[in-house]
C-alpha cells in the first residue's frame, strides 16, 4: 500500500470500526498529519527507523507529548520521537513558492458556522468528507522542518 494512501480516509475508517478508539475518529487529524509526516520522512530519508500508529500513540502518551481526545501538546517532540531528529515549526499564512525537501506541511482549516478546526495534509484528508474543509477555508499552514 503506498504510504499516502494508507492516511486518506483513515480517520473516517477509525470513527465507523473502533469503538474504544472512536476519539481518534473524532478528534486525531492533527495526531494523524503527524504520524504521517513521521513515517513520510522515515521513509525517505531510510533512516532504518520503524514506525507504527499504536506503539506512538502510546509513547506520546507516556511522555505526556499528547492529551486526551488526541490534543497534541508537542508537536516536535512527537515528531523527534518518531523519527530521531529535531524538527522545527513555524505557522504561516501562505506557503513558500518552494517547500524544501526535508519541510512537510499541514494544513489548517476553519469552519465559522460549526466553529470547528479540522487539520489535513496538502496531498489528502484523513476524514472522507470533511464539513470543515467543504464549508470553512484554510486560516493557516504549519511547516515542520527536520532539522537533520
Amino acid at each position: 500500500m503506498e504510504l499516502r494512501n494508507k492516511y486518506i480516509g483513515l480517520q473516517s475508517k477509525m470513527k465507523d470500526s473502533a469503538k474504544g478508539f472512536s476519539q481518534l475518529g473524532d478528534y486525531g487529524c492533527l495526531f494523524l498529519c503527524l504520524c504521517s509526516i513521521a513515517e513520510e520522512y522515515n521513509h525517505d530519508s531510510k533512516n532504518g527507523k520503524d514506525f507504527d500508529i499504536m506503539t506512538f500513540w502510546l509513547a506520546c502518551r507516556s511522555k505526556g507529548y499528547i492529551g486526551d481526545e488526541f490534543f497534541c501538546k508537542d508537536q516536535e517532540r512527537m515528531l523527534e520521537l518518531a523519527t530521531g531528529v529535531k524538527w522545527k515549526k513555524r505557522s504561516v499564512k501562505h506557503l513558500p513558492e518552494v517547500v524544501k525537501w526535508n519541510e512537510y506541511t499541514v494544513e489548517k482549516w476553519y469552519n465559522p458556522r460549526t466553529k470547528y478546526t479540522h487539520f489535513k495534509r496538502r496531498w489528502g484528508d484523513t476524514l472522507t468528507s470533511s464539513v470543515t474543509v467543504r464549508e470553512g477555508s484554510i486560516k493557516e499552514y504549519y511547516v515542520y522542518e527536520a532539522q537533520a
